[in-house]
């Protein structure tokens, strides 16, 4: 079996992976930079989970602990819908971000 041990639970070498997930951290970055948001963790992971919540996921399966650097985000079909939920919750954090100014 193809399984390690990690504090006390079995995790496979193979997982699914969420791809949209991935594509929408890094265009929140970089739309959060190209709009002057703020680049905390809380509001770099407000942005992504709004804008996670408004596409559909697509999972891969690949191996625990690498890298998708496979995945070419330009030729995910719904990558204009990536980029609109992306600006729109950037946008939305801007306005009324958590975290203590």
């Amino acid at each position: 079996m193809d399984d390690e041990k990690i504090i006390g639970k079995t995790t496979p070498q193979w997982m699914p992976v969420n791809i949209v997930e991935e594509i929408v951290i890094e265009k929140v970055k970089i739309a959060a930079a190209e709009l002057g948001g703020c680049g905390c963790d809380i509001c770099m992971s407000d942005a992504a989970a709004l804008a996670l919540n408004e596409v559909s996921p697509r999972y891969v399966t690949t191996r625990k602990g690498a890298l998708l650097q496979s995945i070419d985000s330009a030729s995910y079909e719904s990558l204009t819908e990536i980029l609109v939920s992306v600006t729109k919750a950037v946008m939305k954090v801007m306005e009324n971000p958590r975290h203590k100014t």
